[in-house]
């Protein structure tokens, strides 16, 4: 899985930065067209014979030697001169229409262009056009408006610099406007206007010519890691699993032993590192066993052992590096028993960590006693029942726990099933979609269903307990059903000929009472210390937090080209692997357009969708309590900024995780001018990852994480 960032730089509307009468909302680029295309189409083709006809245009307008360019020095500021001016006005069924026509002529720097508008326009909506031109990295892109109300004339131009390391180019700016209103010679007829301006009186004008900011702003880097990326250590992975999961022990073959019987023997075996050490030791006190990776100590007088032990393991293929542990744990020892005792142990490194590891709600309290009388507590319930014409379809969604487990989630159904004009009947159960577990022989399974004629919601589960004293570990199947007391209103839509019919449950919570379908007896060490598998959040968390970040970015330039309105649109998304989870980002604005004087990079954005507002998946949206990204894109420099928490291995415990880190890219652009676009890339086929520079995370109880 990679990490993609797609930056699309698009320019919300044309705002000069010294005229504020080109600040109107009605402002649009000259490829909109609000007419059909036929009469677009017919209006041009008439038109174009006029202009052609009228014409006067110098053949050598768009080709002139020796001229200059900011991008290639001795530039100066635009002096601009037009020649050729025409601008003829028809009146027709649709309205009146224009097209406007002249060369532009840049005296300062010896360069020139045709300017014509593409199609006849609404004179009263003027838009911006595109003249000929930005073929190459000397000639810029240049466009321009015509007020037929005013007679004001309007030139924009915008050069895209290439950087010779291929970084991100340099855009320059030039705007300037005249009002043509005492050199326009008219002609006014019944439904056609027609006018011209002698070249001889066309005097030269300039305006505004913007310089952006060559520098980044003010960021606070956050060091980028100088640590190697290294693959992400999975529940199977030898040692490294075991560890996180069972740091526990068994104790064997426990003796006493000397004359007065003051110290005690016994044999030590490691169930995460399969490791085994025999020990013999005074009474009493902490003494080491042959080395000092394993401390034990025992009481006499409560028959209580101790352990303290450190060990190491090696991911080999899958982590190559070494990961110490070390865990401490205690337990009663029947001297009476040849039976080996178990000692369950609580790690303190790599992370504090006490585990409970095991499927949903098995070791839930009173699992087994609760599941004998089962019942379901529903916190919300919404049915909709839709008629779109002559078909009827509905959608349930519930949210339920069931209180032997604990195990809380939410349902949905959708179907003809849900509605009382469905064609299938009443009786579909609907199931409800299962997370991706480590357990997953041993996940719960739900379905609902309901009755919309009746009106009676229904559950089906399966789940699991852990055995406790004589009692055997358990399956459990249930059935349960109640009648509903529901609100309903009406969202009658006729012009698409929609209805729709919306019901909630008026008394919260709601129980359901159920009986069992089916009861299986287990094997008594069917959930001990039963492996999981697939990704751990707390295993990646610790030992390999990374956010996978291979970025690109497009800037899109056809419309209005000026400093202070040239948007950057952001489409980011982030992989994390801790989380297997993925969240996409959707951000537009100019702060994240660099070299600009609205450039602000050291603005921090949350990590998400600011469009559409969705969440990519669902992974994501439990565990990630904040994230937020930064984007210099003057340097390359990227950063976030990210809290989460992992509850794989104490779900009554979850570990709050916090990480920040940063990385400068590499990376190359292109400009491709036939578009009107320029793209960046990093450099690479697979970009390193982004590694924390700082990470720090603290245990939580569940009341205090929902808070």
């Amino acid at each position: 899985m990679c990490f993609l960032f797609l930056l699309g730089i698009i320019t919300l509307q044309l705002v000069l930065p010294t005229r504020a009468d080109c600040r109107s909302s009605d402002i649009q680029l000259g490829g909109q067209r609000s007419d059909s295309q036929s009469e677009k189409k017919s209006e041009s083709l008439i038109w174009s014979k006029q202009i052609l006809s009228s014409s006067h245009t110098k053949r050598d307008v768009e080709a002139v030697a020796a001229s200059a360019s900011p991008c290639t020095g001795g530039f100066e500021k635009p002096e601009y001169q037009f020649s050729d001016f025409q601008f003829n006005k028809t009146t027709i069924e649709a309205g009146d229409r224009s097209m406007t026509h002249f060369g532009l002529h840049d005296t300062a720097n010896n360069r020139s262009t045709s300017c014509t508008t593409p199609y006849l326009q609404d004179p009263n909506k003027p838009v911006w056009n595109n003249c000929e031109g930005d073929d190459d990295t000397v000639n810029p892109k240049t466009i321009f408006k015509y007020t037929a109300s005013t007679h004001e004339l309007e030139i924009s131009q915008m050069w895209i610099c290439e950087a010779q390391n291929k970084t991100y180019p340099q855009p320059y700016f030039s705007s300037a406007g005249l009002d043509l209103t005492e050199l326009l010679h008219c002609i006014d007829e019944a439904t056609q206007t027609s006018c011209t301006i002698d070249d001889d009186s066309a005097t030269p004008f300039n305006g505004d010519y913007v310089t952006p900011i060559w520098k980044s702003g003010t960021v606070d880097i956050i060091p980028p890691s100088q640590k190697a990326a290294t693959d992400t250590p999975w529940n199977p992975t030898p040692c490294i699993g075991p560890s996180f999961s069972y740091p526990n022990w068994d104790v064997q073959d426990f003796s006493y032993q000397g004359d007065t019987g003051d110290s005690v023997s016994f044999h030590l075996n490691n169930h995460a590192s399969n490791q085994s050490v025999t020990c013999t030791v005074q009474g009493g006190e902490w003494s080491s066993c042959g080395d000092n990776s394993t401390n034990v100590r025992f009481l006499d007088e409560t028959k209580e052992l101790s352990v303290n032990q450190t060990w190491i393991c090696n991911g080999r293929e899958r982590y190559p590096e070494n990961v110490t542990f070390r865990a401490v744990g205690s337990a009663s020892i029947d001297i009476d028993s040849t039976n080996s005792t178990l000692i369950k142990g609580s790690l303190t490194e790599p992370i504090e960590l006490t585990p409970n590891v095991a499927p949903d709600g098995v070791n839930h309290p009173g699992c087994l006693e609760t599941s004998e009388t089962p019942s379901w507590i529903v916190t919300s319930w919404v049915w909709n029942e839709i008629w779109r014409g002559a078909y009827g379809s509905g959608n349930l969604t519930a949210t339920f726990y069931n209180p032997a487990t604990g195990f809380n989630l939410t349902c949905t159904g959708d179907g003809e099933e849900l509605n009382r004009d469905g064609r299938y009947g009443y009786e579909r159960w609907w199931g409800c979609s299962l997370e991706t577990s480590p357990f997953g022989n041993y996940q719960i399974i739900s379905m609902i269903k309901l009755n919309p004629l009746t009106e009676v919601f229904s559950i089906d589960q399966r789940w699991y307990c852990n055995g406790n004293n004589d009692k055997l570990p358990a399956k459990f199947r249930a059935v349960g059903n109640v009648d509903t007391s529901l609100e309903c209103s009406w969202k009658n839509d006729t012009s698409a000929d929609t209805f729709i019919k919306t019901c909630y449950q008026t008394e919260l919570p709601l129980t359901l009472h159920g009986n069992i379908t089916e009861r299986t007896e287990l094997s008594r060490d069917v959930f001990f210390e039963l492996a999981p598998s697939g990704y751990s959040c707390t295993i990646a968390s610790v030992l390999a937090t990374q956010w996978r970040t291979a970025w690109s970015s497009d800037m899109l330039y056809a419309g209005p080209t000026f400093a202070d309105t040239l948007a950057t649109k952001g489409y980011f998304g982030i992989t994390f692997l801790a989380l297997g989870g993925y969240q996409s980002v959707n951000y537009e604005n100019v702060s994240l357009t660099p070299f600009l004087p609205t450039s602000e990079p050291d603005l921090w954005y949350d990590c998400k969708n600011y469009e559409t507002g969705e969440v990519s998946s669902s992974v994501w949206a439990r565990n990630s309590l904040e994230c937020k990204w930064q984007l210099d894109l003057a340097t390359g420099y990227f950063a976030i900024n990210h809290t989460w928490f992992c509850d794989d291995k104490d779900p009554e415990n979850p570990i709050v995780f916090t990480g920040s880190g940063s990385r400068f890219y590499d990376f190359s652009c292109y400009v491709s001018r036939d578009e009107d676009q320029v793209s960046c890339q990093p450099t690479g086929l697979n970009p390193p990852p982004v590694l924390p520079t700082y990470l720090s995370w603290k245990s939580v109880s569940v009341a205090e994480l929902r808070t």
